[in-house]
C-alpha cells in the first residue's frame, strides 16, 4: 500500500498535518482546496484508513495518521538529505551541520559556542534553526536538524519522543530576577534579599503560558502558597522583554546569559532574591544514527566547557 503512494502525496500529508487546514494545505502548495481534498481522499482510499477527521475549523490527525504523517516526515527529511549530500559531494562542499535552539540560546549561547569550535579545526557550514521546541523537536526526529540544544525539563522535553535519540548534558543556566537600575526595588541597598511575597505585587514582564519561565514562576509561587502573577506585559520574546524592563516596564525572570551583557553594561540590575529557581539543566539532544557524529561531538564539547566555565565564574561571584 505504501509502495502505491508518491513523495507529493506524502508531502501533502505532512503540509496537511502542519497548517490543520485544506485551504492553507493549499495555499502552500500552490494547489485548489478542492484538489487537497481530492487528494487526500484519494490516499485514505488506497491505504483504507481515516487519516484526518475534518471538522468545522479544519483537520486533525488520527492515531494512525499520525504513525503515517511522522513516518512521511522521516521519508521526505531523508529524500531531501540525499540530494544535499549528493549535491555536497559533487561540488565538493562540507556538509552542513544543522542546529536547532529556542530563541534565547540560539542568540546567548550559540555564538559563543561556535567561536569556541574553532581554534581546534574549522567549522562546516552551519545552519540555526529557531522555533518552539515542539517544531524543532519535530525537526529533529524527521532530520531536518543535525543537533538540537535546549533545556532539559519535563515541559520542554516532556513530549520528544526519544526513541532512537541521545540526551547529553551540557551545563545549567541559572534565572534570575532582573529590574531597570532607577527600578524603586534596585534603589533600596539596605534590603538584603527581596522575598516572594515582596516581589509578586509589583508589575511584570513575562511570556504567556506554558512557556518554560512561566511555569518556573508560578511553581515558585505555589510552592510558597502564593497565587500566580498576573504581568503587566506578555511577551514571547526574550529580547522583547528584556527591553521592555531596560525602560522601567517591571520586573521580568530570565536566563543569566541572556541578560550578562545588560547587567554588564548596567542597563540592568539582579535582584537580590530568597529564594531562585533551581537551576536548569541545558543538553545537546541528536540521534543515535547521527552522520555527522563528529562535528557533533565538537559542539557539545565546546558547550559543556563553555557552560562549565560560566558555571564556576557564577558560583564563585556574589549574587
Amino acid at each position: 500500500m505504501i509502495a502505491a503512494l508518491r513523495m507529493r502525496q506524502f508531502e501533502l500529508l505532512t503540509v496537511l498535518a502542519d497548517t490543520g487546514s485544506m485551504r492553507a494545505a493549499g495555499e502552500k502548495l500552490f494547489v485548489s482546496t478542492a484538489a487537497v481534498s481530492k487528494a487526500l481522499s484519494e490516499i485514505e482510499s488506497q491505504l483504507g484508513l481515516t487519516i484526518f477527521e475534518r471538522h468545522a475549523r479544519g483537520v486533525t490527525l488520527t492515531h494512525e495518521g499520525n504513525l503515517l504523517v511522522h513516518r512521511a516526515r522521516l521519508l521526505l527529511s531523508e529524500v531531501a538529505n540525499l540530494a544535499d549530500e549528493l549535491r555536497d559531494q559533487k561540488l565538493g562542499h562540507d556538509s552542513v551541520l544543522r542546529i536547532g535552539a529556542p530563541p534565547f540560546i540560539a542568540w546567548s549561547l550559540l555564538p559563543d559556542v561556535l567561536r569556541a569550535m574553532t581554534p581546534s579545526a574549522p567549522l562546516p557550514p552551519i545552519q540555526i534553526v529557531e522555533g518552539r521546541l515542539d517544531d524543532t523537536q519535530r525537526k529533529l526526529e524527521s532530520g531536518e536538524i543535525d543537533v538540537l540544544i535546549t533545556m532539559n525539563t519535563s515541559s520542554e522535553l516532556g513530549s520528544l519522543c526519544q526513541e532512537g535519540l541521545v540526551i547529553r548534558p551540557v551545563g545549567r543556566e541559572q534565572w534570575i530576577v532582573v529590574c531597570a537600575p532607577d527600578h524603586p526595588l534596585a534603589s533600596h541597598a539596605d534590603q538584603s534579599a527581596w522575598s516572594w511575597q515582596d516581589l509578586k505585587r509589583e508589575a511584570w514582564v513575562l511570556p504567556p503560558r506554558p512557556t518554560q519561565a512561566r511555569l518556573m514562576l508560578e511553581q515558585l509561587l505555589l510552592s510558597q502558597s502564593l497565587p500566580p502573577i498576573a504581568p503587566a506585559i506578555e511577551s514571547m520574546n526574550a529580547i522583547t522583554n528584556l527591553k521592555l524592563v531596560e525602560q522601567r516596564h517591571g520586573l521580568t525572570l530570565l536566563a543569566r546569559r541572556t541578560v550578562a551583557e545588560s547587567l554588564k553594561r548596567g542597563t540592568l540590575v539582579a535582584l537580590a532574591v530568597t529564594h531562585l529557581p533551581p537551576a536548569i539543566p541545558i543538553v545537546v539532544v541528536h540521534r543515535a544514527q547521527c552522520n555527522q557524529r563528529a562535528i557533533v561531538d565538537r559542539f557539545r564539547d565546546a558547550a559543556r566547557a563553555l557552560l562549565q566555565d560560566a558555571s564556576s565564574v557564577s558560583n564563585g561571584a556574589p549574587t
